[in-house]
Parts: structure tokens; C-alpha cells; sequence
């Protein structure tokens, strides 16, 4: 197998539906977390200035969804044939603009303190709003693939851990009762995070601010 090397800071937001992934597959990786005081000496060293990465055989990967997708192939959580691959890819491309939504985008860096703006405040006018406006469509997705609590299919892919970690975060960080209008995204949730690799895992998780 190759050596994966995680680059990622000390926080869930975007690097945690990578860190679940490798969990999910119970495969070995390097977990490099660093703070952000830290970034400015590694920035150079990534693809596109950003983060997270996946180092492969000493290859850099960069962005968020990218590297899920080739997890998804690598550990044989993605679709079985072209056309559920790409309804996959759609589904995770409404994943990915609600994770970078006005509001939502922001979220994390209002969490650690990088926005001066108030916690509640902000998410009750601003990713509110981004939840109204992208979970009905993922609701859909999970409501036309029947009553499994999955997107697509009958076993976990790598989109089903995307949404539910994206999704989830507006519950543990924002309120409890984010998602109650939309029980099939919280079965998506209940499914993901009570599968037996991920749900170790969870248990021993460090506590994050973001």
C-alpha cells in the first residue's frame, strides 16, 4: 500500500472527512496536524498554498474534494460503474458549494476566532440561510436512493462521509436542532458516524474548536 501523509491544521473543518475516509478503510496514514502560527513555513511546500493535502509516495494532492474522491477509488468507496461515479460527483459538488457558501465557508473561521463576528449571530443569519438552501437537495438525493440513510447504493461512499461530516459540524457546532427539518439528513449522519471504524474513532477524537 502506499504512505499517506495528512497536511492538515489541528481542527475538523475541511480535513476531517479525509482523516473519517482513512478510518472508514481502517488504513494507516500520517495524521500531520500543525497550528496556525506553524502554516507560514509549510505554505510553500503545498501545491497551491493551501490545505489540506495528502501526500502519496512523497506526491502532494491538494484540495478537499479531490482528495476524497481518489480515497473513494482507492479504498473501493466510490460508484461501481461512469454513470454512478459522476451522480456521485454531482452530489458532492452540492456538498462542496455549501461547505463554501457565503456563511458557511466562513463558519470555521469565525469558530477559532479569525472573524470578529458573534458565534450565534452569525450562524443564525448567515449559515442558516446555506443550510435552507442545500440540504433540501441532499434530502432529495437521500430520499430517492430509499430509506438506507445513503446517497447512493447500499454501502457507504466516500460523498455519504463528505455530507455527513459537513453536515454534522452544523450541529455540534452551531445548534441541535439545526437539521430537524431534514430527517433523512440526519439518518445520513446517524448511519456514517455509528459505522464501527468511525465511531471508534469519534470516541477518542480530540476536541476541536472547528
Amino acid at each position: 500500500m502506499p504512505h499517506y501523509k495528512l497536511y492538515y491544521f489541528d481542527v475538523r473543518s475541511r480535513g476531517e472527512v479525509i482523516r473519517l475516509l482513512f478510518h472508514l478503510a481502517d488504513e494507516k496514514f500520517d495524521d500531520e496536524r500543525f497550528m496556525m502560527e506553524e502554516w507560514g513555513a509549510l505554505k510553500s511546500q503545498m501545491p497551491l498554498g493551501q490545505c489540506p493535502v495528502l501526500e502519496v509516495d512523497g506526491v502532494k494532492i491538494s484540495q478537499t474534494t479531490a482528495i476524497a474522491r481518489y480515497l473513494g477509488h482507492q479504498f473501493h468507496r466510490a460508484g461501481t460503474n461512469a454513470i454512478d461515479c459522476a451522480r456521485l460527483d454531482m452530489m458532492a459538488e452540492v456538498v462542496q458549494e455549501f461547505m463554501s457558501a457565503d456563511g458557511m465557508g466562513k463558519f470555521s473561521r469565525v469558530l477559532i476566532g479569525m472573524l470578529p463576528d458573534n458565534k450565534d449571530q452569525f450562524f443564525k443569519e448567515k449559515v442558516i440561510p446555506d443550510i435552507e438552501k442545500y440540504a433540501p437537495l441532499i434530502e432529495k438525493f437521500l430520499l430517492e436512493n430509499g430509506n438506507n440513510g445513503l446517497l447512493l447504493g447500499d454501502r457507504e461512499t466516500w460523498v455519504d462521509v463528505f455530507a455527513a461530516e459537513t453536515f454534522s459540524k452544523v450541529i455540534d457546532y452551531g445548534s441541535p436542532d439545526a437539521l430537524d427539518a431534514y430527517p433523512h439528513i440526519l439518518a445520513l449522519i446517524n448511519r456514517v458516524f455509528n459505522h464501527p471504524n468511525i465511531k471508534k474513532y469519534v470516541a477518542s477524537r480530540k476536541q476541536t474548536p472547528a
